[in-house]
């Protein structure tokens, strides 16, 4: 009888700790999908919000619903990864780095879209549009619960399929989401150094703060490629330049690009969509000089 008793007790305390368990956190992150002004840049917008954008995909949405569903508690929060199209709307009398006071970010008045961010500075490629939006990316997963950040150029195509089975398989939460950078890798003979490259790259949430706010305007330019700005190999730059190891991981794309026609924009993704990730097979995982695979590149710590 004693022994029953015992076996029922501990049945109610598998029972009880079975409910008290609290599920991990699925990796969140925040794409930020590169874009500007113009009637041409507006009809791209369209037609990704028309096909990437605008599938029945409750796990990818805008930065807005993704605060909405944020607000009171993470529990109730459906959406994985919220995306924002990055614009530099200030003007010609505004830097090309956010360096100063001003307000990051414009709230546009009449002609604007509600799921772009529209950075305060000089539109541009290459002269600090990626840090300044890392600014304002590691200032929004700071207050959201953000683990990784992206920049996507607006011509490079990704599958839900691909980019989820990546998320979940390969990238860690907060806290286990310390110092890690990838993308396509691309090497660097005049920096003697790898860097992901800009149609996809993606870093964990501190390296955005750490570009975005620990290293100033003054800081980046001086760090910049001698003869010309590069901005991913720039990039690249800022990044290891923190003086932890950081953890590069080498990408075969899971990502296509360019595509910077409507026709053939849509054609990809429908591919895409089909397109699955294979697991390990993708990766080349680098700590210092060495990494998996047959890719060797010295890194800079």
């Amino acid at each position: 009888m004693r022994v029953t008793h015992r076996i029922l007790a501990e049945d109610n305390i598998y029972e009880a700790a079975a409910m008290m368990y609290t599920p991990p956190p699925k990796t969140s992150m925040l794409i930020g999908i590169f874009s500007t002004t113009g009637e041409k840049y507006s009809k791209r917008r369209d037609y990704i919000k028309d096909s990437f954008l605008g599938q029945d995909e409750p796990r990818l949405c805008s930065l807005k619903e993704f605060v909405r569903q944020t607000a009171g508690s993470h529990k109730g929060r459906v959406c994985q990864v919220a995306y924002t199209f990055v614009i530099g709307a200030g003007g010609n009398d505004r830097p090309t780095d956010h360096d100063d006071d001003e307000p990051l970010t414009l709230n546009l008045h009449g002609n604007f879209e509600d799921d772009c961010t529209y950075l305060n500075i000089e539109e541009n490629m290459e002269d600090g549009k990626s840090p300044t939006y890392l600014k304002f990316a590691a200032n929004f997963a700071d207050r959201y619960d953000i683990d990784y950040v992206v920049k996507m150029d607006d011509d490079s195509v990704i599958g839900h399929n691909a980019l989820f089975d990546w998320i979940d398989s390969e990238l860690p939460p907060t806290p286990y989401n310390r110092r890690i950078y990838g993308g396509a890798s691309r090497p660097s003979h005049v920096k003697n150094a790898v860097y992901a490259a800009g149609e996809f790259y993606f870093m964990s949430a501190d390296l955005a703060d750490y570009v975005g706010n620990e290293l100033t305007a003054a800081d980046r330019l001086n760090m910049m490629h001698p003869k010309r700005h590069i901005e991913d190999l720039d990039m690249g730059t800022f990044i290891f330049s923190n003086p932890r190891p950081v953890k590069f991981v080498g990408m075969d794309e899971i990502w296509s690009h360019p595509f910077k026609t409507e026709i053939n924009y849509r054609k990809e993704f429908a591919s895409a969509t089909k397109t699955k990730l294979i697991p390990e097979k993708h990766l080349v995982v680098n700590w210092g000089f060495f990494c998996w695979r047959h890719e060797t590149y010295p890194l800079i710590e």
